[in-house]
């Protein structure tokens, strides 16, 4: 899902060490980011569940602009096998102001190593049970009783990434429908106060979405060059975070899975139904050319 209608889309993160993972990957995609109908920049994305381990990971690196408006965020998170957190690395860059939280969650608590710009303090607070990482949202839903279903309002209460805060969150499901070819279901999420819309198929994959009110949109695309022409990449940064360049193939997009012709009826959103969810860098990037 989109975060609070990008509101964080800053900096990005080159974490010590590549980090080098089994797990099965379950999604990975690139994505264009537009403003209106301008590009603006891309995100990578990667979803996996280390089964040895029983731990969801969810990476992401997020990129906007050029020069001195470029900005960039990444995170590193993970949560056990029902979604509770575990732990997460969160590094932000926008021009001369840069952010990293460290935080990792014990016996129903969180202890966060704030920086900005360069000053450290430190973030405790209990965690309420049920309460998860924003990131992991659409996989809380699949895990809920009744999974991902049409017509179905989920309530939470997540962690906000980039600023370790604790906010309430309400996710409306519309009917399935089709949305470029593709069956998903329209999901209208409003958290921290944000609103955006979210185009997922059954499988928990994020299409597309729709920051309401702020012009900022994002579609999956099929390959990297797409999502990332015209912008600076950085083949250094992307391997220190994913262990590796992501090929961006682990999603219907790429794999060219498109819906039969449609028969399902497009629709506004609405939720009669109630269901809970058991469940939503520090350096400059090296400028090579857009793939």
């Amino acid at each position: 899902m989109v975060r609070n209608y990008f509101s964080a889309l800053i900096g990005f993160s080159i974490f010590t060490a590549p980090l080098v993972s089994n797990a099965a990957v379950l999604f990975e995609g690139y994505s264009k980011i537009n403003a209106n109908d301008a590009h603006i920049g891309y995100v990578v994305s990667r979803y996996e569940f280390d089964d040895k381990k029983k731990q969801f990971i969810s990476t992401y690196f997020i990129k906007t602009g050029k020069g001195p408006t470029e900005t960039t965020e990444s995170l590193k998170a993970f949560a056990d096998s029902e979604l509770a957190p575990i732990s997460y690395e969160y590094t932000s860059l926008s021009g001369k102001e840069s952010k990293t939280i460290d935080a990792k969650f014990k016996a129903g608590a969180m202890t966060a190593i704030v920086s900005n710009n360069g000053k450290s303090s430190k973030i405790e607070k209990k965690i309420p049970k049920g309460t998860f990482l924003s990131t992991f949202l659409v996989y809380l839903m699949l895990k809920s009783k009744d999974g991902l279903r049409s017509e179905t309002k989920y309530e939470y209460q997540a962690i906000a990434e980039e600023d370790a805060s604790i906010s309430k969150g309400q996710a409306l499901v519309g009917k399935e429908q089709i949305f470029n070819d593709f069956k998903v279901f329209k999901i209208l999420n409003t958290f921290k106060d944000a609103k955006f819309l979210s185009y997922v198929n059954d499988r928990g994959e994020v299409i597309a979405t729709n920051a309401m009110g702020t012009g900022i949109s994002t579609e999956l695309v099929s390959t990297a060059a797409e999502a990332t022409n015209g912008q600076s990449f950085s083949t250094t940064i992307l391997k220190t975070l994913f262990a590796g360049v992501p090929a961006g193939t682990q999603n219907v997009v790429a794999q060219g899975k498109k819906a039969k012709p449609a028969t399902l009826p497009t629709t506004t959103i609405n939720a009669p139904v109630t269901a809970p969810a058991s469940a939503t860098p520090a350096t400059q990037p090296e400028n090579e050319p857009g793939q």
